[in-house]
């Protein structure tokens, strides 16, 4: 289970600032919920690792404990491909005098055929170790993507400030850009912080709320499309406030801008489309 960090609280937003302001201070918010998260997918991830390590040493250990006859036919019915000649030919320079004492050097020779059990466990790769590999696969490639928007919303903060700095005027698509993030960043604060765990579905009850801090989550896919600021604006128009609120542009439906899940989920998180509000439209 994943365990938030307690120690640094999601800062709340002031919705009286300004859409700028309001909408750096949401991309921080963001950085830091993802910077937690990402920390405790990573610990997620090296305990899985961890884990196939270990059910792949107690596979070695379970097929191969000594160089007895009894094992050699238990490694042989189990493992037919890795039980060849040299094999055989190990087993027998290895066993024990009489059945009583142990040769010189068996406990290098047995730990070194452990070593190649393993390897050849391991490329065969099992039912147990097929499902491990599965769930390290999903665990690595959904660190990556939290990876890439934590960089990205780095960036794009670092790419406001600047603005903020310069004084120049603001492309158009920009100006509508900050204004959807300060709407993102209001409708979480009207929601106190996170989704409403009396009105969350089962499914969200089972696969959320104990992995996730409930203040910190839904700034999580705050910056979900943050990507775009990274676009060249140097041949875009400066436009009026006016203007700005006549301009449409389009953005990821819900299903896609939130985390897997129900549409329950979307519906009570705050990346949530809502035209209604004009936040998103």
């Amino acid at each position: 289970m994943r365990e938030s960090n307690q120690d640094k609280a999601i800062a709340v937003v002031d919705t009286a600032l300004p859409d700028m302001q309001l909408a750096l201070q949401g991309l921080q918010n963001a950085v830091q919920a993802m910077q937690e998260e990402i920390a405790s997918q990573t610990s997620s991830l090296e305990q899985l690792q961890a884990h196939r390590r270990q059910v792949l040493e107690n596979q070695v250990a379970r097929l191969l404990p000594d160089f007895s006859g009894a094992t050699l036919d238990t490694l042989t019915q189990a493992c037919p491909g890795f039980v060849d000649d040299m094999v055989r030919g190990i087993f027998s320079d290895n066993r024990k005098i009489l059945g009583l004492f142990t040769r010189p050097g068996a406990a290098t020779a047995l730990t070194t055929l452990r070593i190649r059990l393993a390897f050849f466990l391991d490329t065969r790769k099992g039912g147990d170790l097929r499902s491990l590999d599965e769930q390290i696969t999903l665990a690595s490639e959904a660190k990556q993507k939290l990876e890439k928007l934590y960089y990205e919303t780095r960036a794009g903060i670092q790419t406001l400030e600047k603005y903020q700095a310069s004084g120049q005027p603001l492309p158009m698509e920009l100006q509508v850009y900050i204004r959807q993030l300060a709407e993102r960043a209001r409708q979480i604060s009207r929601r106190g912080g996170g989704p409403q765990i009396e009105n969350a579905s089962p499914e969200y009850d089972n696969n959320y709320h104990t992995s996730y801090d409930n203040n910190a989550y839904p700034w999580l896919y705050f910056s979900h499309d943050i990507g775009q600021i990274g676009q060249d604006y140097s041949n875009t128009p400066v436009s009026s406030g006016t203007e700005v609120s006549k301009h449409k542009t389009e953005t990821m439906p819900a299903t896609e801008a939130c985390p897997p899940g129900s549409q329950e989920i979307a519906e009570n998180l705050a990346c949530r489309t809502d035209d209604s509000l004009g936040a998103y439209s």
